[in-house]
């Protein structure tokens, strides 16, 4: 028997063009094309792809990732804290807001808290489709995944008694199709399937177990997305764990460590500066939303020099190892610059008659104050 896996609903192959809807009529009675193609006791498992050509779309739902915590606030201004507060609580008394209960109408505080008080009544506005939608897609789980199964619970809620219990080919395909995908989906193997769906309908109680199918199939898949969801939101947990923990390991790596490029020391300052560069938002893109800090900021505006200038910077400190490369050449530099000057120096300073440097008077007859015109040779 096989191991029961969503696997089982979502194959091409298996289960191609089963429980397909039409797209242009909105009917109550459903029809199998396998059914009307080839008049035989072969049953195909469910289609799920062919369940999702429904005009509606998931995948045009408005989905919000996040609220904006920057605070647009001027430097130096201190707002009335009840403002915001008193407005939702207006708002509420009118009757816009009816479910916000006072203990929340009274933390508000800030324009955040307001946006997220409006979130929450539109969320509380949503029918139960909405709802699921809204908490998959802020799981996290792809907008695919949720269009197929939305598709399929609102494909699955359509039949009805009517449909169901037709003696027609298309009734008869349609008991079948569901007997035989609530088989697969309790562990049947195919074969097992299709022996049991014979039985079933020699029997002549095809039309009790289809109702019973119908409402299994439509826990079993609202099983699975739930599952899907509760995944994601277990996946999406973990990483924030993650982060956290990434984000404090390099925090205390950045402001604690002693010595960085192997013995250069800095200064707290220096440091708590180099941590905001790459964990302190300072922008927020006006499309998108997103907040970036100074170094993402830099990165999008400058992918090129970004790049190339961490690709050097890697190379000249051997891998982030030593600053002796970088410095090398600016002290070479220097030293070059330095001993020019001094050439120059020496160069244009009056001399003897013989071309030797000329000193101040009282030493200019010492041997040892006679120094030949300089060349330097570095």
């Amino acid at each position: 028997m096989e191991v029961l896996s969503i696997d089982n609903i979502l194959g091409q192959e298996d289960i191609e063009n089963l429980f397909s809807p039409e797209d242009d009529e909105e009917t109550t009675q459903e029809t199998s094309p396998e059914t009307k193609e080839e008049k035989t006791e072969t049953t195909e498992e469910l289609n799920v792809e062919g369940l999702f050509d429904t005009p509606e779309s998931v995948g045009s739902e408005e989905h919000q990732e996040g609220t904006d915590t920057t605070s647009t606030k001027e430097p130096g201004s201190s707002p009335n804290n009840n403002f915001y507060s008193s407005i939702a609580k207006a708002l509420k008394e009118e009757g816009v807001f009816p479910d916000l209960d006072d203990e929340t109408v009274d933390s508000i505080k800030e324009p955040e808290d307001f946006v997220k008080a409006i979130e929450n009544e539109i969320t509380a506005r949503f029918d139960e489709r909405q709802k699921r939608i809204d908490e998959a897609l802020n799981a996290g789980v792809d907008s695919d995944r949720v269009r197929q199964f939305e598709n399929t619970i609102a494909y699955l809620d359509s039949i009805t008694e009517e449909a169901l219990s037709a003696e027609s080919e298309d009734g008869e395909g349609l008991r079948k199709q569901l007997i035989y995908q609530d088989l697969l989906n309790k562990g049947y193997s195919k074969e097992d399937a299709q022996d049991e769906l014979n039985d079933i309908f020699e029997s002549g109680t095809d039309l009790k177990k289809a109702k019973r199918a119908l409402n299994s199939n439509k826990e079993f898949f609202r099983s699975k997305y739930q599952e899907l969801v509760d995944d994601a939101k277990e996946d999406a947990a973990q990483e924030e764990k993650e982060r956290k923990q990434q984000a404090a390991a390099l925090k205390k790596s950045i402001l604690e460590d002693k010595l960085v490029f192997g013995e250069l020391e800095l200064d707290k300052a220096t440091k708590q500066k180099a941590f905001d560069a790459i964990s302190k938002p300072i922008y927020k893109d006006k499309e998108t939303g997103e907040l970036y800090t100074a170094l993402q900021k830099y990165e999008k505006e400058n992918k090129t020099e970004f790049m190339k200038n961490l690709g050097l910077i890697f190379t000249l400190t051997d891998g982030f190892k030593n600053l002796e490369a970088l410095t090398k050449g600016k002290v070479k530099k220097e030293l070059k610059k330095g001993i020019r000057e001094l050439e120059h120096t020496l160069n244009n300073t009056s001399r003897t008659s013989d071309g030797n440097l000329k000193f101040v008077s009282g030493v200019s007859d010492d041997p040892q104050s006679f120094i030949g015109k300089w060349d330097v040779d570095i």
